[in-house]
């Protein structure tokens, strides 16, 4: 009886936990393909990132040394591919888009010169096809990235 108890159990457990660790290890192997594939894209343009974060579908890096900001989307890595000067930018701010008091709808950076705006959308509720991330977590990200290209930009 004893033994049959302890199977079970074991079954169970390896019900439970297995399809969990697959998924990490999924994850983790995609995240890193991702990594490599934006470090092959970065070095073609003579790129070093010192940052580089994946945030839901969003990828930003950043070469600091060069002043230069690297922006693309999880699904689309070499099409949407951008490179941001930043000795170009003369300000950076977080926007939001909020119905209903706290609830936030849309989180972006805006990057400005005299001539444009460029926006870096990190959270968008109507995208279906996007993965899941809590906006908030997604203001703190586009607040981590302000205060890291904020030092770099051209009225800085």
């Amino acid at each position: 009886m004893k033994s049959s108890t302890f199977i079970i159990s074991a079954i169970l457990v390896a019900a439970i936990f297995l399809p969990l660790i697959y998924l990490v290890i999924q994850t983790s192997g995609k995240e890193k393909k991702i990594r490599k594939s934006i470090q092959k894209l970065c070095e073609l343009n003579k790129l070093t990132l010192s940052e580089l974060d994946i945030n839901g579908d969003l990828i930003l890096g950043i070469d600091q040394t060069n002043k230069k900001l690297v922006c693309t989307q999880r699904k689309q890595l070499s099409e949407k591919f951008e490179i941001i000067d930043l000795n170009l930018q003369s300000d950076c701010k977080i926007k939001t888009l909020r119905t209903h008091g706290k609830h936030l709808e849309w989180v972006g950076l805006e990057l400005a010169n005299n001539t444009s705006k460029k926006e870096i959308v990190f959270y968008q509720e109507d995208e279906d096809d996007a993965p899941v991330v809590d906006p908030h977590k997604c203001l703190k990200e586009a607040e981590k990235w302000q205060n890291i290209i904020k030092p770099l930009l051209k009225a800085s």
